[in-house]
């Protein structure tokens, strides 16, 4: 009988010495949130494929701009409308600026950026866009007739 009250008055007394050290820690303050400044990344090494010649000289039937603008709602993340920087450029006028990029034709550079970003990144820009491969001839084109309406 002894020992059981001995060893409940020990399990008692650790169970209390435990509580006692847990609700004891030090309470640390709530910081201020870190405003979040994005730093370039390491440039990132990426195959370019060529588009096939007969793609690319493929006239394009001009796609649907509004069906662009509602695909362009998961590119307004990082993109704006106007000339804003957000984390990429801003789209404004970006249609008619492309043409000047390379010797690809506007629509042609366009088409490229989107779905291999990796292979013209602006200057002054992280390599942090996804490619959008999923996204068929179609959407491409409905994008790409939204994009002109941005001037």
């Amino acid at each position: 009988m002894f020992n059981k009250r001995v060893y409940l008055i020990t399990l008692i007394g650790a169970l209390t010495a435990l509580a006692l050290i847990a609700c004891s820690e030090e309470q640390v303050p709530t910081q201020e949130p870190i405003e979040f400044h994005p730093t370039a990344a390491d440039a990132v090494e990426r195959e370019v494929q060529e588009l096939p010649t007969a793609a690319a000289d493929a006239p394009s039937d001009g796609g649907d701009a509004a069906a662009g603008e509602s695909l362009f709602v998961s590119c307004s993340s990082c993109h704006s409308t106007t000339d804003a920087k957000v984390v990429g450029p801003g789209l404004g006028g970006v249609f008619e600026r492309a043409s000047s990029r390379t010797s690809l034709d506007a629509e042609a550079y366009l088409e490229e950026s989107i779905r291999q970003p990796g292979a013209y990144v602006v200057d002054g820009y992280p390599p942090v866009m996804p490619g959008f491969d999923y996204l068929g001839d179609e959407d491409i084109e409905n994008l790409i007739a939204y994009l002109k309406t941005l001037n």
